[in-house]
């Protein structure tokens, strides 16, 4: 785990410290009637002794994350979600049993998070204020356009003996040899060139069991949510087209592009407008900061160059 990530996993337990576990945790798990579906965000999906986790709890807990995280979070990491939420409940009841919030670095870090979430409130409140014109998104929009192409892929996986990563959720097949591997998916590829159905042989063969009970599908992804080996042969493909063996950490793969795209404006507005007024913040914050007195030790903040102390022939 990344260190930005433990420092945010460590933010969302203090958080679980302060606000207690009535928050985010619903004493009681609500019933539905029976025949009457539930809605996602109002399903219980996390239970811990007494205490329920909905599905908009754990959208919430995601956007407490840093940026950079919440795609991965709703995306290929979210099978990972369960045992964190679950050791930050058992961990925050632990420490309250034990009154370590009593205890004088606990106290710190509850007031560096209040701090930072009150900061962070703030600023978004502030950002929300600053108006933005279509002119600006539709600007922004077409700037940005090779950033949001998309790729609908199908994928077949064949893990190897050789690989260096395992996937969230492999088959329960041992890995083959690379060479039988390779040989497997050269004859799966003549298959699809043949006239099979991609769909039906990755359902049959990928050893990728969050995506083969689909067909395959991963849905629409960008160069940046893809391996490069993968991105690379999505994006110099058309759609209907299939790539020649890739090797990847998994093992070695075949994928078929099913469509390609720019994902459409209605989709990213919003992250357009947060990004225009994130921009525009920037100079207003300075104006803000100016109104207030500040000083700063700049001795304290520069970079001390290091001494490397000289050794004499005689001392080595």
């Amino acid at each position: 785990m990344s260190h930005r990530l433990v420092i945010a996993m460590r933010t969302a337990f203090t958080l679980l410290l302060v606000w207690g576990s009535g928050r985010a945790w619903a004493q009681q798990p609500s019933t539905p009637p029976p025949g009457n579906p539930v809605k996602p965000e109002n399903r219980v999906v996390i239970t811990v002794d007494n205490y329920s986790m909905k599905g908009a709890d754990v959208e919430k807990f995601i956007d407490s994350l840093p940026p950079q995280y919440r795609a991965y979070y709703r995306g290929p990491g979210r099978s990972l979600l369960p045992q964190y939420l679950v050791q930050l409940k058992v961990l925050a009841e632990e420490a309250q049993k034990e009154n370590l919030q009593d205890l004088p670095e606990v106290k710190e870090a509850i007031s560096i998070a209040t701090t930072s979430i009150m900061a962070d409130a703030a600023r978004k409140h502030f950002e929300e204020k600053i108006p933005v014109s279509d002119q600006e998104l539709e600007d922004l929009y077409q700037k940005k356009k090779p950033e949001l192409e998309e790729a609908r892929i199908r994928r077949i996986v064949i893990r190897t003996d050789t690989k260096s990563i395992d996937l969230t959720a492999p088959s329960s097949r041992p890995p083959l040899p690379e060479a039988e591997a390779r040989r497997k998916l050269e004859d799966l590829r003549k298959q699809v060139q043949a006239g099979a159905d991609f769909a039906v042989l990755a359902k049959a063969n990928s050893d990728d069991m969050s995506t083969a009970n689909a067909g395959g599908d991963m849905g629409y992804m960008n160069r940046q949510n893809l391996l490069p080996p993968l991105a690379k042969a999505a994006f110099s493909l058309n759609p209907g087209q299939v790539s020649d063996i890739i090797p990847t950490p998994y093992g070695l793969e075949l994928i078929k592009v099913e469509d390609r795209r720019i994902k459409p404006f209605s989709e990213v507005r919003q992250d357009l407008q947060a990004e225009i007024r994130r921009s525009k913040a920037g100079e207003a914050f300075k104006k803000e900061i100016s109104q207030h007195k500040v000083e700063v030790d700049n001795d304290f903040f520069t970079t001390k160059p290091q001494s490397n102390p000289v050794v004499s022939p005689a001392s080595r």
